[in-house]
């Protein structure tokens, strides 16, 4: 196992997690912090040349450019295979090892952190690859986060190269059962996004019950100015509750809510603008899992 204290935080992305990453590398002293450092990402209008430079440094050459290439060195594949019942607990433990152990006892510090959506599917199994860890699973409100994502284009809307050789998220034709199954190839990226939400949160959230060092945060509490810090701090104080992290010496948090660390393009409108049948669709896929987290329709 891996014995350095190390906080986990993770989700379906758009929730704050380059945030986090760089909130706990201010604040810690003697931190390790990363974001998603076994993803690559494309150069467009937000991305620089140095971030990649950064993430190549970060994870190293042999890592990033050969294991990442081979696809061997990607935590949301491990998280995908659990998600389709394709790899025992066993082994998703011995890869997630086989993954993070150098990579994390390499690191400088006394505390690894790592904000990664590649742990979604891992929750319950992180209890057995770290010894000492809390694990920080953040949900959002579907309508928010469908909204987010239709904005980037990634998810179900990759083009060209990347379509071909970047990771491939789930979709509904590996569940059979799936109601979604027979009419997959005819549905709508809008629809697919959906059914993302509610099939990757809620196996997510069916299993962090298995791990007593995991909680559930949501982003609207977190990054309510009307909260003023209170559930931002409880989740700081939750995840440095671990051996070797005096709290007397972590940094505060005033100021970090109004940084402005990553912004979205506003083509595709907030869900009060949706049309009706995007509405209905949303409410068909979701609404049981929006029910059970407490978000209302209305």
């Amino acid at each position: 196992m891996i014995d350095r204290p190390s906080i986990i935080i993770t989700s379906l992305g758009r929730t704050g997690t380059k945030f986090f990453s760089l909130l706990f590398k201010e604040i810690i002293p003697g931190c390790s912090s990363f974001h998603e450092p076994d993803i690559v990402q494309y150069f467009g209008a937000n991305n620089r040349i140095e971030l990649f430079i950064t993430r190549v440094r970060d994870a190293g050459i042999y890592n990033m450019v050969f294991l990442k290439l081979l696809g061997k060195w990607s935590l949301i594949k491990i998280s995908d295979a659990r998600l389709r019942g394709d790899l025992s607990e066993k082994q998703a433990i011995k890869e997630v090892l086989r993954q993070r152990t150098g990579f994390v006892n390499s690191k400088p510090g006394n505390v690894y952190v790592e904000s990664n959506a590649g742990y979604y599917g891992l929750i319950p199994i992180l209890n057995k690859v770290y010894t000492h860890h809390r694990a920080v699973y953040i949900i959002r409100d579907g309508r928010e986060w469908v909204s987010s994502e239709m904005n980037v284009k990634e998810l179900y809307g990759k083009k060209g190269l990347r379509k071909i050789f970047s990771h491939k998220m789930p979709s509904a034709l590996e569940f059979p059962t799936d109601p979604l199954y027979r009419r997959w190839q005819s549905t709508s990226r809008f629809e697919k996004l959906c059914w993302a939400w509610s099939k990757l949160n809620g196996y997510a959230l069916n299993t962090i019950a298995e791990n007593p060092c995991a909680r559930i945060f949501h982003f609207e509490k977190i990054f309510s100015k009307k909260g003023e810090y209170q559930v931002l701090n409880d989740l700081l104080t939750f995840a440095t509750s671990l051996p070797g992290i005096d709290p007397e010496h972590i940094g505060k948090t005033d100021g970090w809510l109004d940084r402005k660390i990553h912004e979205s393009p506003n083509e595709f409108p907030a869900w009060e603008k949706w049309p009706t049948d995007q509405k209905r669709q949303f409410e068909q896929i979701c609404g049981p899992l929006m029910e059970e987290l407490g978000y209302a329709f209305k």
